[in-house]
């Protein structure tokens, strides 16, 4: 015996399947419409686009920021290369302002120091190197000082190995410009004593496509920028896996 599929035998359980997840999709705006409402009443400034990302189920759990970064003032995105790992200084100024960019993209923070400040500094300050970035940071008029210790980078055209054929690493701390009294307590986060470990790579493909060390070096510190800036604002989970 056949089965009737006609809309008229069509059971309301099977109705009610079908429709659920227009309906949830439905609360879902709605949920959307009156939170940017009750968001707009209290001035909390949150965007309806920032909000329907929060709450869409597909983005998966929320990640919560390591550290919120100051939005009383600006912070210093300094690039220490120490150990001369950098070939050219344009590598530091470029992954300065990339990290810099992409927490304002992302409302991390809400002004940066711009990179030029700390190059007229060091050029024309005498004792530069020998400034601590505590003092740095009050020089250029920051409020905080995100410190990035260059601890390893290879980007050379020459392909050696089909994964991590160029990488780079940098020990991230946070640092308060405010704190002149105990040197202990200058280092807000983390409480690891050597910094966050942020770590970027890329593969043999991704080397042979960008050509150049400088293009390498680019495409590195774009990937370094968005993995480094995730410890400072809320994400979800997808963000991290389609990196």
């Amino acid at each position: 015996m056949t089965r009737n599929c006609s809309p008229t035998f069509i059971s309301r359980r099977r109705i009610e399947a079908w429709a659920r997840p227009a309906l949830a999709v439905r609360a879902s705006a709605a949920c959307v419409g009156l939170a940017t409402v009750a968001c707009a009443l209290c001035g909390c400034g949150i965007t309806q686009g920032k909000l329907l990302y929060f709450l869409a189920p597909w983005a998966g759990p929320k990640i919560e920021a390591e550290f919120d970064l100051t939005r009383k003032g600006p912070v210093l995105v300094l690039v220490d290369d120490f150990e001369e790992r950098f070939k050219s200084p344009r590598n530091r100024t470029v992954l300065a302002r990339q990290v810099g960019a992409e927490l304002q993209t992302h409302e991390a923070v809400t002004e940066i120091i711009p990179q030029t400040k700390v190059d007229a500094l060091r050029r024309e300050h005498a004792g530069f190197e020998q400034m601590s970035s505590r003092e740095l940071g009050e020089k250029v008029g920051a409020h905080q000082v995100l410190y990035l210790a260059v601890r390893d980078f290879y980007a050379e055209s020459q392909v050696e190995e089909a994964t991590g054929a160029a990488r780079i690493s940098v020990a991230v701390k946070v640092l308060n410009v405010f704190e002149k009294e105990d040197a202990g307590k200058v280092r807000v986060w983390p409480i690891e004593r050597d910094g966050r470990l942020v770590s970027a790579e890329l593969d043999a493909t991704e080397v042979i496509r960008a050509k150049t060390p400088e293009a390498i070096a680019d495409h590195l510190f774009e990937k370094l920028a968005a993995e480094l800036a995730r410890l400072f604002y809320d994400h979800r989970v997808a963000d991290v896996e389609s990196s």
